[in-house]
């Protein structure tokens, strides 16, 4: 039985032909956008398989219809389909921003906002030169119980903002960096000891990645997000040390993903002598996120160390002191001038008992500013419920 054609009704049937966009516009858009989103940064070009999975969404609608996503405008026809009026998207991106529901949302100007921006970005970094980039190193655990995370997007961001670099993840593709994951680890109170042992043996672990990096060359810039215990963080520092240039990031409270340093305060720091003792032992107290109250450090301890402390000028401590770069500087030039000052007049120690109330970026300087066969061994102390107690000795071997 031959099968009947059906009969179209051509004169109800109205077909609007999209203009084609031009071989130039299309090369232009994907070469300004590096191939990615630019909303989400999703590569776009699948080269395993050859597909270009990236779309070409209009700003301005490609028809002055109601019906055309932001299509009532202004701008000519004619230069609704150049590069200009184009923005490239991932396909569930270019679905959200064309739904009915999202276009208040997405406004014109909001687009080419994205589109400028993220055109700059990928224009900026495709004209680093090859050092201009830095490799992320991220350390992340609980801290009572909280767990902390740290995109790949935010990491980069911060790295670009605060340095103009470009941030590089070297590990694999599964994963972020070079990556310290600490969240297993049970929380020191339950066997204190071991909680320090685990956690430095894990750092030694994890960081041979990044002395294989140093010994290649591969690595020449670091950039470090790190989120954990005190001690952990100062042991960190210590085993990265001065190999390479390093910018350390801040955690800023009550901000679920900033690292970037948002202030632009210039708070300076003074030594305060406490106590002189004819002693190996010296006691450096840091009073910088809080006050520690001598009447809870080891008493033995106390009656025969000699004592220094380092707080801010002026300024009660407290958890938000850390909010620009300056200010972390000036605390990092304080405590090189501490070390080096102790060599001159605590000749004989031959340990250093450091309590720290400090931000988190202090806790990696600390650790970075001890030199080996110069510098006494570091001994960090952590409060657990009424009491400070020792948790790992530093750079031991060297000096004893």
């Amino acid at each position: 039985m031959r099968s009947q054609k059906k009969k179209i009704d051509l004169e109800n049937y109205i077909v609007e032909d999209r203009p084609s966009i031009k071989e130039i516009d299309k090369l232009k858009l994907y070469t300004k956008s590096g191939g990615r989103c630019a909303i989400c940064n999703k590569y776009l070009i699948d080269l395993g398989y050859g597909v270009n999975i990236g779309e070409m969404a209009h700003i301005v609608g490609w028809t002055n219809k109601q019906k055309s996503p932001r299509g009532i405008s202004a701008l000519p026809l004619d230069k609704r389909n150049t590069e200009e009026n184009l923005i490239l998207l991932c396909a569930e991106h270019h679905k959200i921003i064309d739904d009915k529901k999202a276009l208040e949302e997405f406004t014109v100007e909001r687009l080419i906002a994205h589109k400028n921006e993220h055109e700059s970005r990928i224009h900026h970094l495709t004209n680093l030169h090859k050092d201009s980039d830095s490799v992320v190193l991220r350390m992340l655990g609980n801290i009572r119980g909280i767990s902390v995370e740290l995109s790949q997007e935010n990491a980069r961001h911060a790295v670009y903002n605060t340095d103009k670099k470009f941030a590089r993840f070297i590990d694999s593709f599964d994963k972020q960096s070079i990556e310290i994951d600490l969240s297993a680890l049970p929380e020191p109170e339950i066997n204190w000891d071991s909680y320090w042992q685990m956690g430095t043996g894990i750092i030694d672990k994890e960081l041979r990645l990044f002395e294989q990096g140093i010994n290649s060359g591969s690595i020449r810039h670091l950039s470090v997000f790190a989120l954990t215990r005190i001690p952990l963080l100062i042991y960190l520092g210590y085993k990265i040390g001065d190999k390479v240039p390093v910018s350390v990031y801040q955690k800023q409270r009550g901000n679920e993903e900033s690292w970037a340093w948002p202030g632009n305060e210039d708070i300076q720091f003074e030594i305060e002598t406490k106590q002189i003792k004819a002693s190996d032992d010296v006691i450096l107290i840091l009073s910088l996120s809080g006050s520690i109250d001598l009447d809870k450090l080891p008493a033995d301890l106390i009656s025969s160390a000699s004592i220094y402390l380092i707080k801010p000028v002026n300024i009660v401590p407290n958890r938000d002191i850390f909010l620009s770069k300056k200010t972390y500087e000036n605390f990092v030039k304080m405590y090189h001038q501490f070390l080096s000052s102790l060599e001159i007049e605590q000749k004989s120690c031959k340990n250093l008992h450091l309590f720290p109330a400090i931000p988190i970026s202090a806790g990696i300087a600390c650790g970075r500013g001890l030199m080996r066969n110069i510098h006494p061994a570091l001994i960090v102390y952590d409060f657990a419920e009424k009491e400070y107690l020792p948790t790992i000795k530093i750079n031991a071997y060297e000096t004893n």
